[in-house]
C-alpha cells in the first residue's frame, strides 16, 4: 500500500507543477511559446550602452528586475479549452493573485491577474489570459511575467515584444 502511495505521488508530480506554471504547454504541437529568462534579462542589463537616454535606463532596469516571461499561443481548440480551465485554476488556487481587469472588446476576452509587490505600483507576477481573435484567428493566449515589476513600465516591454493585448496593459500604467 506504502509503495501504490508513493507511486501515485510520483506520477502526480509533474502534473501538478506544470498545471500551476502552465510549463507544461511549452512541448505541445500546436502551442507557440517564448519562454524568456532570468539569464536573458541578466544578459540585457550587462549590454554596455552608452546612452545617457533616460528611457534606455529606465528600459534596462526593468528588465533587470524580470525573472520571466512565459507566452503560451495556440489556435487548437482543445488546448484553449484546457488553457482556459489551467487558469481557472491556478488563479483560484493561487494565494496573493488579485484580478486586475477585465476587457471585452473586438472579438478578445483579456483577463489580467497580479500578486502584489513591494509597493502599490508594484507586483510580482503579472497574468494575462486572452480568448478570442488573435492576429485574425480564434485562439487563446497566457501571459505569465514574474518578478519585480514596475507597472508603470510593463506595457513598453510587452509592446516591443509585440504581444496581444500589451494595449490593455497600457490602461493599467495609466491607472497607476
Amino acid at each position: 500500500m506504502k509503495k501504490l502511495v508513493i507511486v501515485m505521488l510520483v506520477m502526480l508530480v509533474p502534473f501538478i507543477g506544470s498545471a500551476q506554471t502552465f510549463d507544461s504547454y511549452e512541448g505541445e504541437k500546436d502551442v507557440t511559446s517564448i519562454v524568456v529568462t532570468k539569464n536573458m534579462f541578466k544578459l540585457l542589463a550587462e549590454i554596455d550602452l552608452e546612452s545617457d537616454d533616460p528611457e534606455v535606463k529606465e528600459y534596462l532596469e526593468l528588465v533587470n528586475n524580470l525573472d520571466n516571461i512565459k507566452i503560451f499561443v495556440t489556435e487548437n481548440a482543445d488546448i484553449a479549452s484546457r488553457m482556459t480551465a489551467d487558469v481557472k485554476k491556478y488563479v483560484s488556487s493561487a494565494k496573493g493573485l488579485n484580478e486586475l481587469m477585465r476587457v471585452k472588446d473586438e472579438g478578445k476576452n483579456i483577463k489580467f491577474y497580479s500578486k502584489e509587490g513591494k509597493s502599490s505600483s508594484y507586483v510580482s507576477e503579472l497574468l494575462m489570459f486572452m480568448e478570442g481573435d488573435i492576429d485574425g484567428k480564434e485562439g487563446s493566449m497566457i501571459m505569465s511575467i514574474t518578478g519585480n515589476i514596475d507597472l508603470k513600465k510593463i506595457s513598453k516591454l510587452t509592446k516591443d515584444l509585440n504581444v496581444p493585448g500589451s494595449d490593455e496593459l497600457k490602461k493599467i500604467e495609466n491607472k497607476q
